[in-house]
């Protein structure tokens, strides 16, 4: 390679495509070093270049592709799960869309729920909690798990604070009461059966 011999403006393009043995990507480097202002033009092509893949049309694909592989490599062609028929007794997801949500007011006043499921044999639901800043849920006692997920806003628990993204688990027995700093929330599954402890001792 006769360095005198050589264009910047040649190996540019070549550089951004990574073409160049490492003699004359040192050449490039060694320019661009002493001439700053030639990033900028190496920066040029490289954006160029990083578009060329979004102007070529995309190619369809043979709807026998798949199959031709398959007996290329000499292998079965697995099921299609989206095509096959439904599994004879498979349950259906059951989903509950957020613009469905169907909110009620909770015997906590600035507190709002929104049943998500209900399962009355375990005694137990999964739910949407929203509550006005400043609320305070009395201390109260867990007759299984509580989980919470926290959506939006703080909340604060045992004196602990929890942002969006908190996940908190309370054991079965544990007792406490939470408050909200600001508007929040949150998702919750927790057993029908809690107990409000001031309720206990009547």
């Amino acid at each position: 390679m006769n360095p005198e011999s050589l264009c910047f403006c040649e190996l540019a393009p070549l550089y951004a495509l990574d073409l160049l043995d490492q003699q004359a990507r040192d050449w490039v480097n060694q320019r661009l070093a002493e001439s700053p202002e030639l990033a900028e033009e190496l920066k040029e092509y490289e954006t160029a270049i990083a578009t060329l893949p979004y102007a070529v049309p995309p190619l369809p694909m043979a709807a026998d592709l798949k199959q031709r592989l398959f007996q290329q490599i000499g292998e079965d062609l697995p099921p299609d799960l989206d095509q096959a028929d439904p599994v004879e007794g498979s349950p259906i997801p059951q989903a509950v869309r957020s613009q469905s949500v169907e909110w009620q007011p909770y015997e906590i006043p600035g507190v709002y729920l929104g049943m998500l499921h209900l399962d009355q044999d375990k005694r137990e639901m999964s739910a949407l909690i929203r509550a006005e800043a400043g609320v305070h849920y009395p201390l109260h006692r867990h007759i299984k798990d509580e989980e919470i997920l926290m959506l939006q806003g703080t909340l604060e628990i045992a004196g602990k604070i929890y942002h969006q993204g908190d996940y908190i688990r309370s054991a079965a027995g544990s007792v406490h009461s939470l408050s909200t700093v600001e508007e929040c929330m949150f998702f919750i599954r927790a057993s029908i059966d809690d107990v409000f402890v001031e309720s206990e001792n009547q």
